[in-house]
């Protein structure tokens, strides 16, 4: 650590070395003052809110034979606070619970409390220069309103202060403690859920509570944070991206109310619209970015803060603001997406987060009223001319090919099922969760599946248990055909995801954008072969061999070849098989944060039935030592050099020391062989496509190799969600 941080020092010539110290020693300054400030004075904005934008003005249409019991089911939860987030099932959240814990890690429930209408219950909590301000915003709260512990990781049962400043919040630092469950339920990306509940009860769904019980709770909700964490106070404005996310929640979810003519009294109007102020201002005050790197935070940052200067009115600050994010969301979308349209992440679930961002982004851009693009077009901050004719901002030529490559992205790589292969991390982050896709099972079935469930006690076995799927993303292709209505896109997504167009539509008011295909604009992922196949035909000595067989002789019947050669994901299928193979870079220009050591690794379906999975991921920052096993070699399907790792996975949680230099020597129709050099030495990995099955030959001159083969570890969408880790480990070593 220390030789790689000497190792940058001398790397960067002295001029700039002398300017990026000086800017830390005013940026750390900058801080002390402010927390200063912050312990004297009031940090709530002292101006009242305004009255706030919205994007759009109509619902979108019912089928009248919709089922919606799934989501009658999961607002059941959340008017009860019970929430499901990061595998902990679903748990109500309250001042006081008492937490199973986690991998034998749990800490003490603290005493519960009384919350009294007056906001007593704050003072000891809240900063003494917040609490009467606290105070009178939850005086506003429903007296019947039992509060949610936002501060609390239930999982384990660690508790972060309220009246901690944000820059103080340590986390990671506790083993069991993961900072990312109380950061998952402050973006609240239920909220606009609870909004749908309320369309439908209004519309006269009797199955439904009353439509003004799904109002009650998203005001409660919303006043009881805000009286809770005063801006710059607790764990929940430590991280911009969260406070980013929890914004366009909160806007999305308001907007989808009044749309359908729900009203709110004006002081949760002016508080609100001045917490979505002061979102914004703490956004820009924490971007996360840096020279050296930027990744899907500074993503959402920009995203959130567009959101934001779209609703608040138009003045100079918000003007510039949203020049600044119109801005920056163009150099981030050619950053962070290659030209095919994969993403930078080298993650399969970080695509689908980062290309939603893009979508609802671009949407909301197009759809500006005229008086934010007047504003947008005379900033002096804002470097896109508009279009001459029509009163629309003209993006980039290459941008639209690339949006409409996402979608493509996601449409290729999916499995007959539906759902993505599993390469490098997944959080089963999102932007929004407007209408995700979730299994229904029942309590027993779930604790069954899955390992973190066993001691699962909220609910009884015979109860309905509505599992998230977060590897369906068909949802994004609906998302992005919202802008470009093709045929293919909308009969992958299905009817199911219909709605996410219609969003999309609705906040770019109905614009639609010319598709590449009707310019003739073919993506080349449908058309790559790389190599001879006179490559697999050389005599490979001392290799270890695994065959996979099918039953009759057709299994090359259609086979077609999809390759993304950027993101190092290269795919055979036919009407019987799926076989994906990882070999590429490492991703976010070499830094790795959520990629694995899994190069060379494959995922295999044949004939519906996977044979090789990826195991997923587990934890974070709250259990490194699994966070690594999950990341490492060990358990993926690649050829394993004993003892060692082809990437360093001791320089921190996000970051993979070393590069790879992963290639392919052949991929075509008789198959894939490819090396990498993490080993130092070369590895190599040839597969055979047959008939009647698939072969895999590993070898690696002048070393032992083996492979292992994990048993199939069924896991949630979200981390931390693992059947069956015993089977994982009892081949590690084998």
């Amino acid at each position: 650590m220390i030789q790689r941080f000497f190792q940058r020092l001398t790397s960067v010539p002295p001029h700039q070395l002398i300017k990026r110290i000086l800017q830390k020693f005013w940026a750390k300054l900058k801080i002390y003052r402010r927390r200063i400030l912050d312990r004297r004075q009031v940090s709530f904005t002292i101006e009242t809110g305004l009255p706030l934008n919205r994007p759009f003005h109509h619902f979108p249409s019912y089928v009248p034979d919709d089922d919606w019991s799934w989501l009658r089911g999961v607002t059941s939860h959340y008017l009860s606070h019970r929430f499901d987030l990061l595998g902990s099932g679903w748990v109500r959240v309250f001042h006081g619970m008492n937490s199973r814990g986690v991998a034998g890690c749990h800490f003490e429930p603290e005493p519960a409390i009384t919350a009294d209408k007056p906001g007593r219950w704050l003072r000891g909590r809240i900063n003494p220069a917040n609490l009467a301000e606290a105070q009178r915003i939850w005086n506003l709260i429903d007296a019947e309103y039992c509060p949610i512990d936002w501060h609390l990781d239930f999982k384990s049962g660690f508790r972060w202060r309220e009246d901690t400043w944000y820059k103080d919040i340590q986390f990671g630092h506790l083993p069991g403690v993961d900072v990312k469950v109380p950061w998952e339920l402050a973006r609240m990306q239920h909220l606009p859920q609870l909004a749908w509940a309320y369309a439908l009860a209004k519309q006269g769904n009797q199955s439904f509570c009353s439509p003004e019980h799904y109002q009650a709770e998203f005001r409660n909700q919303v006043l009881d944070f805000i009286a809770t964490n005063p801006p710059r106070w607790g764990v929940n404005w430590s991280c911009a991206m969260d406070v980013a996310i929890r914004a366009v929640n909160w806007l999305m979810a308001y907007n989808l109310l009044k749309t359908c003519g729900a009203q709110f009294d004006r002081q949760f109007e002016s508080i609100f619209s001045r917490s979505i102020y002061e979102h914004g201002k703490h956004i820009v005050d924490n971007l996360e970015s840096s020279l050296r790197f930027r990744g899907n935070h500074y993503l959402s940052d920009i995203v959130g803060l567009l959101f934001i200067s779209t609703a608040l009115p138009c003045d100079r600050q918000t003007n510039h603001w949203l020049a600044f994010s119109v801005q920056e969301l163009i150099k981030e979308v050619q950053l962070q997406f290659h030209e095919d349209g994969s993403n930078f992440e080298a993650s399969t679930s970080y695509h689908r987060l980062s290309a939603e961002l893009v979508v609802y982004a671009t949407a909301l851009v197009l759809g500006l009223s005229e008086k934010k693009k007047q504003a947008l077009r005379s900033s002096k901050y804002y470097f896109v001319e508009p279009e001459s004719k029509q009163a629309l901002i003209k993006f980039p030529a290459w941008y639209f090919l690339r949006l409409e490559r996402m979608a493509e992205f996601t449409m290729h790589i999916a499995k007959s099922d539906g759902h993505i292969p599993q390469f490098g991390d997944n959080d089963n982050g999102r932007l929004l969760k407007l209408l995700p896709v979730y299994q229904k099972m029942f309590v027993s079935q779930a604790k069954a599946c899955y390992l973190n469930l066993t001691e699962y006690a909220e609910l009884s076995d015979d109860e309905i248990y509505w599992m998230e799927d977060g590897l369906d993303h068909r949802h994004l292709v609906a998302a992005i055909n919202g802008l470009f209505a093709r045929a293919d896109f909308e009969a992958f997504a299905g009817v199911s995801s219909a709605r996410e167009s219609q969003i999309v539509s609705m906040l770019s008011q109905n614009l639609k954008i010319i598709s590449s295909q009707c310019a003739g604009k073919k993506n080349a992922a449908c058309q790559i072969q790389i190599g001879s196949s006179s490559a697999l035909n050389q005599n490979k000595k001392d290799f270890i061999e695994t065959r996979f067989t099918a039953c009759g002789a057709d299994l090359r019947h259609g086979l077609e070849l999809i390759a993304y050669p950027n993101f190092g994901f290269y795919l055979f299928r036919s009407t019987r098989l799926y076989l994906a193979v990882r070999c590429g870079s490492v991703g976010q220009n070499g830094n790795g944060g959520h990629a694995h050591n899994d190069q060379l690794a494959i995922e295999l379906v044949i004939d519906g039935k996977p044979l090789v999975t990826d195991p997923g991921t587990y934890h974070y920052t709250a259990l490194p030592v699994q966070r690594n096993l999950y990341r490492s070699a060990r358990v993926h399907f690649v050829p394993h050099i004993q003892n060692k790792e082809p990437g360093d996975l001791t320089l921190g949680e996000f970051v993979i020391g070393g590069d790879p230099r992963a290639a392919v020597i052949y991929f075509g129709l008789q198959g894939f062989l490819g090396r990498h050099e993490g080993y130092r030495n070369p590895v190599y990995r040839q597969i055979l496509i047959e008939d009647d099955g698939v072969v895999v030959k590993d070898f690696a001159p002048g070393e032992k190799i083996s492979q292992t083969i994990c048993e199939k570890v069924p896991c949630s969408p979200a981390y931390g969600v693992i059947q069956n880790e015993a089977a994982v480990l009892r081949n590690l070593y084998q």
